[in-house]
């Protein structure tokens, strides 16, 4: 009898011919996460799972391995439980041991053949195991709801028995899905949609634009707080910091007010796209949700992205912000979010924004500005920091 746990991959069991290298990138993620807190590095795989093997002194550190390992996307869930020779009065026995100390009425034993060679099918198995259980505890059967449910996952050579699934983040491995460079803020929109591109396999680098120091450094530590979080999920983060002020107030200068923020945009594209080129990522990613603020209408949306030239995504933008605050509450970046920060938007910002902004009159606007200059010059001041996890 072994102590294992139990890693089952999520959608990448639904992959075709390429199946293996995404299990090979989520085994090297699986690796990485937990580097020094395993003894050994013990699994076997295939069937859609990872199991890992835990040594005697590897119990101590359990806890942390637990809580490592929910973290990395391609995992829909994990189990820890118990390895067993098959036959049913060891699945019986592994099955007693797991629920000494709980409190139950009701259990349900759910089996899984993932191996044929066993000769007793799931559902022998079920009642078998079930009804030992149900007469050793003094307790009923319940196949809906049951207060414990046993898992029985049966192998070619032994079972994995486990009462308890701890959900995992799912999605893909990351590192799957090539890069893309995400316009950070320190406020609660924009590390969201970092995670959840994160999920889908990219690599996220991270810019944050700042006025320091005509405003406070707070925007700039919650966003290096932020990315300390996020790089939890991606084990490596980059984050560039644009000092923007200078070419805000150019922007002051030339422009009318109104068309400010929708100017500033577009800069910030441009710059975006600069260093997006240069770490030979695919796309930008922004948190915008449809009509949330003034920048965020469809119309100005539209000029904004004039000035791209490679896909922006944004996976907000149907989002509303309750959802937004409760999904950072998950993740862990709500109370960084929460905190007061000075915005660069928010520096020399209109009176009155423009919301339905039309593109001709903000191209006319550009003419008064050296835009290639002014991008040169903010992507010679930027600051690059390097984050890492564990």
């Amino acid at each position: 009898m072994k102590s294992v746990i139990i890693l089952h991959h999520h959608e990448i069991t639904l992959k075709g011919q390429n199946r293996r290298m995404f299990e090979m990138q989520l085994l090297k993620n699986c690796k990485q996460t937990v580097s020094g807190l395993l003894q050994r590095w013990q699994f076997s795989g295939g069937y859609g799972r990872f199991v890992v093997e835990l040594s005697d002194s590897d119990e101590q550190n359990k806890t942390e391995i637990i809580e490592r390992l929910r973290k990395v996307f391609g995992l829909s869930n994990l189990c820890v439980g118990l390895a067993v020779r098959n036959g049913i009065e060891n699945y019986c026995s592994v099955a007693v041991e797991l629920l000494k100390g709980k409190t139950f009425q009701t259990l349900r034993v759910d089996t899984h053949r993932a191996s044929k060679m066993f000769p007793i099918n799931s559902m022998e198995i079920n009642r078998k195991v079930g009804g030992y259980l149900c007469e050793k505890f003094n307790v009923r059967a319940k196949m809906v709801q049951p207060d414990v449910t046993i898992f029985i996952e049966v192998l070619e050579d032994e079972a994995y028995i486990y009462s308890e699934k701890i959900p995992c983040a799912g999605g893909l491995p990351s590192g799957m899905s090539g890069k893309v460079i995400s316009l950070i803020s320190a406020g609660f929109d924009s590390p969201i949609s970092s995670y959840q591109i994160m999920k889908r396999g990219a690599k996220v680098f991270f810019v944050h634009f700042h006025s320091v120091p005509y405003t406070t450094q707070n925007s700039i530590q919650q966003v290096e707080n932020l990315v300390n979080v996020l790089t939890q999920y991606q084990f490596e983060s980059t984050l560039f910091l644009v000092p923007f002020a200078e070419l805000q107030q150019q922007i002051v200068l030339s422009a009318d007010q109104k068309l400010r923020i929708v100017l500033y945009r577009r800069f910030m594209i441009r710059i975006a796209e600069k260093l997006a080129r240069r770490e030979k990522a695919q796309a930008l990613v922004t948190g915008e949700s449809l009509g949330q603020v003034a920048s965020q209408t469809l119309r100005n949306i539209s000029v904004i992205d004039e000035v791209a030239t490679m896909p922006i995504l944004r996976p907000l933008i149907g989002t509303d912000k309750e959802d937004i605050m409760h999904f950072a509450a998950k993740i862990g970046t709500y109370d960084i979010s929460k905190e007061p920060y000075d915005d660069c938007c928010s520096f020399l910002a209109p009176r009155a924004p423009e919301t339905w902004a039309k593109l001709e009159e903000v191209l006319e606007a550009e003419k008064n500005l050296d835009v290639e200059k002014l991008v040169r010059e903010c992507l010679e001041k930027v600051e690059v920091k390097k984050f890492s996890y564990p």
